[in-house]
């Protein structure tokens, strides 16, 4: 019985095909089947463009190499110059390295303890600058009111390719924002090599002996004067380093006003805590060709 069966299934199926064969071709179009191999097919592709995108991102996504490289700004030149190999530079993990609102990501830490100098990679895409045109012409709508009118609106075209100004913090409130950098594009992302110079990361200052133990005209009669002492080494290190950006003509009118900021949050670009470790580099040649932020570096840094 399964044999007949099964011939008789076969034999069903091959009467199918047959009838179908000699449909005239626009009821093949339009047939049951016809739908269900399209669905097929179309499930397939679907399936292959959703591995294809997603492919595609993450080697987009993938740092290229110059962003992770060291730049070779004056100073840092200079000093190689000096120590030649010798020249330490260090870097950390930056841990999380987007911005809350996803604006910017910071990624390659590096520090040269020799000339005191902070070098890290800025990334952004174009939504980062779409983002601000529509802040602007949000901010341009509500001053203007029923006066606002088309010619208003503010395009990312109308910005320019770096249309932001970035700065550093520390914890005690210290405001660094003179740097120089370098810029590449590369599929879709812009990225901006940054250089910031006096940033002073391990801070050691020599400690006076009256602190350390009091002299003989101490007010405080409770105090034992224990003699003469050499000053002694004191570590006061920058614990933490916050990153923040600006639109620059803001930030050229304003300054680093924290509440001007582009960003919903800063960034912590560098923590004390986090392990260190010195890197390799490719020795330099000549120093490299950077722009120096002509907007922060016009502008005194805060107390």
């Amino acid at each position: 019985m399964a044999e007949d069966f099964n011939d008789f299934g076969s034999y069903r199926r091959e009467l199918e095909n047959e009838e179908f064969r000699n449909r005239p071709l626009i009821r093949k179009i339009f047939s049951l089947r016809a739908l269900k191999f399209a669905l097929k097919w179309f499930g397939y592709l679907l399936i292959f463009a959703v591995f294809a995108i997603l492919l595609w991102r993450i080697f987009s996504s993938k740092l290229p190499k110059a962003a992770s490289e060291v730049i070779w700004t004056e100073n840092s030149f200079a000093a190689y110059e000096k120590y030649g190999d010798d020249l330490l530079i260090y870097t950390q993990d930056v841990g999380t390295a987007f911005e809350k609102d996803g604006k910017f990501s910071i990624y390659e830490f590096h520090y040269i303890p020799a000339v005191n100098e902070v070098q890290f990679t800025v990334r952004f895409n174009k939504s980062t600058i779409d983002r601000l045109a529509e802040e602007l012409t949000e901010e341009t709508r509500e001053k203007l009111g029923e006066a606002f009118t088309d010619a208003d609106v503010v395009t990312a075209d109308m910005l320019g390719k770096l249309p932001f100004t970035f700065v550093l913090r520390d914890e005690l409130g210290n405001v660094y924002t003179s740097y120089e950098f370098t810029t590449f594009e590369k599929n879709r992302y812009t990225y901006v090599r940054v250089a910031f110079s006096g940033i002073d990361l391990y801070d050691i200052e020599k400690g006076a002996p009256g602190v350390l133990f009091p002299t003989p005209e101490s007010p405080n009669p409770d105090y034992i004067y224990k003699g003469e002492l050499k000053g002694e080494y004191v570590k006061s290190p920058t614990e933490t380093l916050y990153f923040d950006a600006y639109y620059t003509e803001v930030f050229e009118k304003f300054g680093a006003d924290a509440e001007k900021s582009f960003m919903k949050e800063p960034v912590v670009l560098y923590r004390h805590e986090r392990p260190t470790e010195s890197i390799s580099y490719n020795k330099p040649k000549s120093a490299d060709a950077l722009t120096k932020s002509t907007p922060s570096a016009a502008l005194p840094e805060e107390e």
